[in-house]
């Protein structure tokens, strides 16, 4: 099973409110990513990606994983 990460929403409004980063501008400056970035990811028009994992990890603590996101499976099946 392959699986995905997504991010949590409550976990994110959590983070945001602890860090004062309530405008997406704010929290992308925050994770070193653009701005069109962030809002993708919260529309759910892309997943997070190796950057904007990382920017949240070395911004707010490996601590907030768990808080920011979910592994979901998807729907691919592996090839063989």
């Amino acid at each position: 099973m392959l699986a995905t990460l997504k991010l949590n929403p409550t976990g994110l409004a959590k983070i945001r409110r602890l860090t004062g980063t309530s405008l997406d501008r704010e929290f992308a400056e925050k994770i070193h990513v653009d701005p069109g970035t962030v809002s993708r990811v919260l529309t759910g028009k892309a997943a997070p990606g190796p950057k904007f994992i990382a920017g949240c990890i070395e911004a707010f603590g490996g601590d907030c994983f768990t808080d920011l996101f979910d592994v979901v499976p998807t729907d691919e099946d592996t090839a063989a």
